[in-house]
């Protein structure tokens, strides 16, 4: 089985001040120390947003560096593409749009944006090469395209990769229409779609489970974190994380998405080596 954990349950001292979480990948159903692997995660909503555009200054992200003061930063702008870049420096993802990023360089942080969409992480245990991934609805597969460029570009055996699934918005919460169920039940399996209370909603986590087993990652290698971006509360009461659906879907029609996209928290997803 799946390495099932709550992120929130990694944040060091107390939840309610924390900013980011980092968290171990698992292999044969056991935490790697950090001594063996790098570490996978990302900022919570009190870091604020951590939006992303080659053309715009975001202070926040400043914030990225002092979690890993000696790693170079590799940002992506996001397109909802199944798009995958190899760096081998931290210039080589500069200006360009797509969704993930593989690297065997340890020097470097690479970094993707995520509010409800999953991210996904990757560690080659034996290459040491590690990948990180957007995979909202759209990009759903994107996954496999990382192993299958960590594969050419680095001698990967899927069976040595171990695999996380970040926190992301929950069948609890993502109710979608018949077309797009029926895509997924066709695409990802019939688990990636549940009935929650008479209505369609998506599991991505099923549906990337059903992604990474065809890919040939083994179960034991996979670690799922439970938290649903959407709905998941700290014990104040107040939201752990940002989401899309929670805090822009519901806004005014006449917005267009770049406006409902900028009234959402937008987390950054990372992974990367602590020494």
């Amino acid at each position: 089985m799946a390495n099932e954990i709550s992120v929130l349950s990694f944040v060091r001292g107390r939840p309610e001040d924390a900013e980011y979480v980092l968290l171990p990948f698992f292999f044969e159903s056991k935490p790697l120390s950090d001594a063996q692997a790098p570490k996978w995660g990302m900022t919570i909503l009190k870091a604020g947003s951590m939006r992303f555009r080659w053309n715009e200054q975001n202070k926040n992200r400043s914030k990225i560096s002092e979690f890993f003061p000696q790693k170079e930063q590799v940002p992506i702008e996001l397109i909802h593409s199944k798009s995958v870049v190899l760096a081998e420096k931290a210039s080589d993802t500069e200006g360009i749009q797509a969704d993930g990023i593989v690297t065997r360089n340890k020097n470097l942080l690479p970094t993707v944006t995520v509010a409800d969409c999953m991210p996904i992480f990757l560690f080659d245990t034996v290459s040491q090469a590690i990948g990180v991934f957007h995979s909202g609805w759209k990009g759903t597969g994107i996954v496999a395209e990382g192993i299958s460029l960590m594969q050419k570009e680095f001698g990967s055996n899927p069976q040595d990769i171990a695999a996380a699934i970040g926190p992301h918005i929950g069948d609890c919460c993502y109710f979608v229409d018949k077309e797009r169920a029926e895509y997924f039940a066709a695409t990802f399996g019939k688990k990636s779609v549940v009935i929650n209370n008479e209505k369609n909603a998506l599991s991505l986590t099923e549906a990337n489970l059903f992604v990474l087993k065809n890919a040939g990652i083994k179960e034991e290698n996979i670690t799922i974190a439970t938290d649903c971006t959407c709905c998941t509360k700290l014990q104040n009461g107040k939201n752990a994380f940002g989401s899309f659906r929670r805090e822009a879907a519901f806004l005014s029609g006449n917005l267009d998405n770049e406006a409902r996209n900028r009234k959402m928290t937008v987390q950054a997803a990372f992974c990367g080596y602590t020494s």
